[in-house]
């Protein structure tokens, strides 16, 4: 199967841009699975994502209908408003245009007062599409091996994550990245923000493709980039025969 890494920047000052830019992007692409970098509409502007987390259906409407035409799913974040709570949620339209799964943000970010803005999501979980077995988490997340173990425990052989990661942190993205595929051995999805600029840059980029073994499938820079890799179950069953963590971890311990 296919995956597309959508890496692009984010202009604040222009999201309808922003979600013309990314759709423009996503109808280019012809099966599998696209991702996107979180908050990828509104940024990390607040009045942005007070605004679009009223109109949230609209995006889900547009990303519905692009899917279907391209037969191409797709995974963004957008900002929820519903009963009188915000979420940071991300969504998953599979290739009929369906919303098969979302995720509400577990681990809110206190550093760009996310705990101000959204409420905590309080559910992980995993859902089928095709012959996969799908985990999401969002960026912090990913700080909390918890959560992919999770995922992990529930059948989960592809975690995919959208993130705002920025650039002065962008080792720890990577590295965490890396080190939960390998102790997962499923294959690891990120998709980060690119740089508005590549002299002073904001945010990291690096989005990846990770296999099971740590092996590096597809990987960006730092600006806005488009890659697409393909992933193949059989590596994930075969790896997990060979090293079989699953049967030699002490569930009487921890």
């Amino acid at each position: 199967m296919k995956i597309h890494l959508l890496q692009i920047s984010v202009n604040e000052k222009d999201t309808e841009a922003n979600l013309s830019k990314a759709v423009s992007k996503f109808k280019d692409l012809k099966g599998g699975i696209a991702v996107l970098p979180e908050m990828f509409i509104p940024g990390y502007d607040r009045k942005n994502m007070e605004s679009w987390s009223d109109k949230w259906q609209e995006v889900v409407m547009e990303y519905s209908g692009a899917a279907k035409e391209t037969g191409t799913a797709v995974v963004f974040t957008t900002p929820v408003r519903e009963n009188g709570k915000t979420y940071n949620r991300a969504f998953f339209i599979d290739n009929e245009g369906k919303v098969l799964s979302t995720y509400d943000k577990v681990h809110l970010f206190r550093l760009m007062d996310e705990d101000k803005i959204f409420d905590q999501g309080n559910k992980l979980g995993v859902f089928g599409f095709d012959e996969w077995k799908i985990g999401l988490n969002i960026c912090y997340d990913i700080r909390f091996p918890e959560s992919q173990r999770k995922l992990w425990s529930e059948g989960a052989n592809l975690i995919i994550v959208p993130a705002t990661w920025p650039y002065k942190r962008i080792d720890a993205m990577i590295k965490l990245s890396y080190a939960r595929a390998i102790e997962n051995q499923c294959y690891f999805v990120i998709v980060n923000r690119a740089s508005e600029r590549e002299e002073n840059p904001t945010y990291g980029g690096n989005s990846m493709v990770i296999a099971p073994d740590g092996t590096l499938v597809a990987g960006c820079g730092y600006s806005e980039e488009f890659k697409s890799a393909e992933i193949d179950i059989s590596n994930v069953v075969n790896y997990r025969k060979l090293i079989d963590c699953r049967s030699d971890r002490r569930a009487d311990l921890y």
